[in-house]
């Protein structure tokens, strides 16, 4: 195929024929935008779209053949012809995928086509969080939905969306504003609050810094897993792929600084293993070492510069668990390389981790890389200017009357001491605008569904890259969803105001020069342009503060650190329900369909834990069981485990699978932002049963049993 017609594809529906069992036909229109006269069997038509696993706003193609699918008609059953979408890959076009896609991204297509999707609009059955639901029309469901929302004090509506920033997102803010409600609120593990309060505080930006990795020398990751599921891990990773052997005659080097072996710090040089809470004071210590070493290129406000010069580095090699000559030997490094920079992020956030990534801003500006290439570049601003407003949920949602979820799941994500589910209880009416039943789903009154979105239009604005990438609908929706945008509308005109859905054209064509054309945009699935150069704000006056991290449950009772993090299968959870991912090996345990705890050599030993186990992981705030997986690379006195299992209703492949980790956090948050501190509670181990609870990819990992390994 050549590039003219790479992209190639008709906006119009095409008559085709059914052919029964019986082989009679039957002439009808059929769910096909892709004209039979373009697609023959065998033959494909490739057509741009966004992602929307995640919200960092990649760029794909989608694979588009002829297929069937048996319908029923009057007690009858035909073969349909429709156009079906085989195979997701990333758009060679699109500065954030380049052409590349991870494993969430390839899954989307089982989403689209999972026998547990929602297929109409449904009401509830019963009582809440059964999941027990009956369809009804469109009609009634909106005229239910528009009766309550028309009755409901407009302050107390409350619209819990994910953080991406995008025509949808704009379209919300819409809406709420025409009826007179609150702005949308964001409160998910992916949206970065730490980091963005950081570099506003430090940089001046209001967004997540861009890392320029791909043209560093020497980099130093502090607490940031970009290559595991931290921002955008298929931009970050092709970033990692340059930084390594992009540059004839250039390799750059990676030191990491976490306390688990994540993926980044397996992909590293050199892996310093924190204790949970340390990441600040091992960027105060590489502060002072750049300071009195004479290797800093750039000045700091006084205050800050005092705050550095006061560290002792001994004394913060020891709360880091790293030794001197390390830290010595790795500020030297820093200080001498040519393009240093400091990649911070809080994969794992602690009560600490804003004054962690304060100092790890501060560093950029020591080594002088803020704005330039091979350092810290400021974010896309149509990103910052179309994301909902990240708050701490808790409080809206004990006061709300009227709750929409839009993609997320408060249930599963916030812990089960935070009593979010007495507080959904409370709510007069709850409206699910999911594609999905999840955990939060259940509680609804209402359920909405949404259309997939490689059945839905918009644009998304990536925060690393200028510009968007942009979605025009190409298959027709395979049940009676609407799109979210649709929906909303609909509910505008049924209160007796107006809401215009923002669109993609609407919201780019002033982006657009006089040259570019809209029929461009949509066949290269998006417009790009060159990040504009931009300097830093730095404050003239800033403080340092250095507090320790703030950990719940007595030391003597629960000795051992709890370490949630997200899953490179799973993200946050949103992903469980997909079966690619359930059996994907994890990249620590290579364990499928389940996610164990991870556990250290010398705990494991202590307590009479082998790989495979089933353990008890009791905190103050409540335990779960799962299986055990002896990490040798652990650090001791820390317990990991990847969240994503543990869901009560999402579909066939995760409902009653495994343990939520968040379930047991203590009800901790980092004070200024509100985000939740998933690295603040301590836990106790207790064996419960002995092997057989641990399903392995690896032969290596397997324990020995009567027949040799298993």
């Amino acid at each position: 195929m050549d590039r003219r017609n790479f992209f190639k594809i008709l906006s119009t529906a095409s008559t085709g024929v059914m052919t029964g069992a019986c082989g009679k036909k039957v002439e009808r229109y059929l769910p096909l935008l892709v004209s039979d006269r373009e697609i023959a069997p065998g033959d494909e038509v490739w057509h741009p779209g966004v992602c929307g696993e995640c919200e960092a706003g990649c760029g794909i193609i989608v694979r588009v053949m002829e297929g069937e699918r048996v319908v029923e008609r009057k007690g009858e059953q035909f073969r349909e012809r429709i156009a079906t979408i085989k195979k997701i890959e990333g758009n060679p076009l699109d500065p954030v995928s380049g052409g590349r896609l991870c494993a969430r991204g390839q899954a989307a297509v089982e989403g689209l086509y999972h026998p547990d999707r929602l297929r109409g609009p449904m009401r509830k059955q019963g009582a809440r969080g059964h999941g027990e639901f009956t369809p009804v029309t469109w009609e009634q469901a909106l005229d239910e939905v528009a009766g309550k929302l028309r009755h409901a004090d407009q302050a107390r509506v409350l619209y819990l969306t994910r953080p991406q920033a995008g025509t949808r997102a704009l379209t919300v803010a819409r809406f709420l504003q025409a009826i007179g409600g609150p702005a949308p609120v964001s409160f998910e593990l992916a949206d970065f609050p730490l980091e963005r309060k950081a570099a506003r505080d430090v940089y001046g930006w209001v967004d997540v810094p861009v890392y320029d990795l791909r043209r560093a020398t020497y980099a130093v990751g502090i607490g940031a897993d970009f290559l595991g599921g931290w921002a955008s891990p298929v931009f970050y990773a092709r970033q990692f792929g340059h930084f390594r052997q992009g540059r004839p005659g250039v390799r750059g080097k990676l030191v990491q600084a976490e306390p688990r072996f994540s993926i980044t710090a397996q992909s590293a040089d050199q892996w310093l293993p924190l204790r949970p809470g340390a990441e600040l004071f091992i960027a105060l210590a590489l502060g002072h070492l750049l300071l009195s070493e004479k290797l800093s290129r750039a000045t700091v406000p006084e205050q800050v510069r005092q705050t550095f010069e006061a560290v002792d580095v001994t004394n913060a090699a020891r709360l880091c668990g790293v030794t001197e000559k390390r830290l010595r030997q790795v500020a030297r490094e820093l200080g001498e390389s040519d393009k240093p920079l400091v990649f911070a992020g809080a994969s794992i956030a602690q009560t600490n981790s804003l004054a962690a990534l304060k100092a790890a801003a501060w560093l950029n500006v020591l080594l002088g890389n803020v704005g330039k290439p091979g350092g810290v570049l400021p974010p896309s601003p149509d990103a910052a200017a179309s994301r909902p407003v990240y708050t701490n949920a808790l409080a809206k949602i004990e006061q709300a009357q009227f709750l929409f979820l839009d993609g997320v799941d408060p249930l599963y994500t916030l812990p089960a001491s935070t009593g979010v589910a007495e507080k959904l209880a409370h709510i007069e009416t709850i409206v699910s605008l999911a594609s999905f039943i999840n955990d939060s789903a259940a509680h609804a009154d209402q359920l909405l569904p949404d259309h997939h979105c490689l059945e839905s239009g918009g644009a998304v604005f990536p925060a690393v890259a200028d510009g968007a990438a942009v979605a025009a609908p190409f298959v027709h929706p395979l049940y009676d969803t609407r799109s979210t945008e649709e929906v909303l509308t609909a509910l505008a005109k049924k209160l007796g105001v107006e809401v215009v859905a923002v669109t993609p054209k609407s919201a780019m064509e002033k982006m657009l020069q006089a040259h570019q054309g809209w029929d461009a945009v949509v066949r290269q699935g998006g417009f790009w342009t060159e990040a504009k150069p931009a300097s830093a704000r730095l404050p003239a006056h800033a403080t340092l503060e250095t507090p320790q991290a703030v950990f719940q449950g007595d030391v003597a009772q629960y000795p051992l650190h709890f370490l949630p993090y997200r899953s490179l299968q799973f993200d946050d959870g949103r992903s469980a329900h997909l079966p690619w991912m359930q059996e994907l090996p994890d990249p620590v345990s290579s364990a499928m369909w389940s996610l164990p705890v991870e556990i250290d050599p010398q705990t494991a030993a202590k307590l009479g834990i082998k790989t495979g186990d089933r353990v008890r992981v009791e905190s103050p705030y409540g335990k779960l069981e799962a299986p055990a997986y002896v990490d040798p690379a652990a650090v001791p006195g820390v317990v990991s485990m990847a969240i994503g299992q543990g869901h009560r209703h999402f579909g066939r492949y995760a409902s009653n699978r495994g343990a939520n980790p968040i379930s047991i956090l203590a009800p901790a948050w980092e004070e200024s932002t509100g985000a939740l501190a998933l690295g603040a509670t301590r836990v106790r181990l207790a064996r419960v049963a002995t092997g057989g609870g641990l399903v392995q990819f690896a032969v290596v990992d397997r324990e020995a049993g009567p027949w040799g390994r298993r």
